[in-house]
């Protein structure tokens, strides 16, 4: 089977980490839009060019230049089976440029409540020393999430795509529930 598997929450879910696990247990690549468009920048052609000035900018780069990426990178052979997207789409214009060329066969929500990813943001920017990890960035960023992810959510649900996970509880249980309904009858 073929999954081509989106992977939703709101920032302090763990999307990356149980991205990574669910990659190793399916056998399909994982990788995150934010990391491959950090790839395309580095390359020396047109494409890498103009990442890295509207990046420079701070601005977001426009789902034409995403979809171009991201079609790009669908096309290597690792991903003939499948692959796992992590928090992707954001918003409108990454979900009008998927739409136009392939369609999920899952979107798996890890839902925890706010003050469960607030308190994990917070971990996580102690330990990494992450200087985004501000309490303002993190309210602005779960803002963006319900302002303009939980719409795309709502269009994959409105199609049957949706799969609900609780993200509360240790890595390995969050793990086993995704795993759970990616095998379960109708799965990913």
């Amino acid at each position: 089977m073929v999954h081509r598997i989106f992977l939703l929450g709101p920032q302090g879910c763990g999307k990356g980490t149980q991205a990574a696990i669910l990659s190793e247990r399916l056998k399909i690549p994982q990788f995150s839009m934010g990391q491959l468009l950090r790839d395309a920048a580095v390359g020396t052609d047109n494409l890498a060019e103009r990442i890295r000035v509207i990046q420079s900018k701070g601005e977001l780069v426009p789902g034409n230049i995403v979809a171009e990426v991201l079609r790009a990178r669908l096309h290597m052979p690792d991903c003939a089976n499948g692959y796992i997207l992590d928090g992707f789409p954001r918003n409108q214009d990454q979900y009008d440029s998927y739409a136009e060329h392939d369609k999920p066969t899952a979107v798996i929500v890890i839902e925890v409540p706010r003050e469960v990813s607030i308190e994990r943001i917070a971990h996580r920017s102690r330990t990494e020393h992450r200087t985004d990890d501000t309490p303002d960035a993190i309210r602005r960023r779960l803002e963006i999430y319900d302002q303009d992810t939980e719409p795309m959510i709502n269009h994959y649900r409105s199609q049957g795509l949706v799969r609900e996970v609780d993200g509360v509880g240790i890595v390995e249980e969050v793990a086993d529930r995704i795993y759970g309904v990616c095998t379960a009858q109708g799965g990913c």
